[in-house]
């Protein structure tokens, strides 16, 4: 069995060999992939162009137990800020009940945080300690699973600055946070863009 799938989207659905972990659907407005957890469902896009005589798509993100209340990200950020002078790395899971808060144990320092990502992570929080808010290369190395990811920067100061990006197996999509979570803290930031 191949781990992905090669899909053409037709008028009557997706066809092709589905893969057990992701696939590609090649659609009438570009190249998409599509994956699925018992957490999340996902349908990013890859490459625009037209084909003619398929189907278009739309990105999706659906997070199957509802977005995640405010309250575990205001935890989180206010976590953080308390800890200005050390990146630092929080997991919000589901844990078959509702969405908990994790602090696995990590390693950190002012320019880094070591850290192992929890089974049935929905979204992980790491921060930049005093520094901006952004995807870093040793971010996109370490997050090649199928989850959120938010970063939070310059959470020394009164506004921190926060950036999410939907993580689909080493592909990313910039997010949203009121598409993740129910609201936002009123001392956020957010920040639009995949960098």
């Amino acid at each position: 069995m191949k781990p992905v799938g090669y899909l053409l989207n037709t008028p009557g659905g997706p066809a092709g060999e589905p893969g057990p972990f992701y696939n590609y659907i090649l659609a009438g407005n570009g190249l998409f992939l599509t994956a699925e957890n018992p957490q999340l469902r996902a349908l990013i896009s890859l490459a625009e162009a037209r084909v003619r005589g398929l189907w278009p798509l739309e990105p999706l993100l659906e997070l199957r137990h509802g977005r995640i209340p405010a309250q575990l990200l205001s935890l989180v950020v206010g976590t953080m800020c308390a800890c200005p002078d050390r990146e630092m790395y929080a997991s919000i899971i589901w844990d078959g009940e509702r969405y908990a808060i994790r602090l696995p144990e990590q390693e950190r320092d002012a320019g880094h945080v070591t850290y192992e990502t929890l089974r049935g992570t929905v979204a992980e929080i790491h921060s930049h300690g005093k520094m901006k808010a952004f995807f870093s290369d040793v971010d996109d190395r370490d997050e090649q699973g199928f989850l959120v990811s938010v970063v939070l920067g310059r959470v020394d100061t009164l506004l921190p600055e926060a950036r999410a990006r939907l993580c689909v197996y080493g592909y990313f999509a910039p997010v949203r946070l009121a598409e993740v979570f129910e609201g936002l803290p009123p001392r956020v930031e957010e920040l639009w863009n995949i960098r």
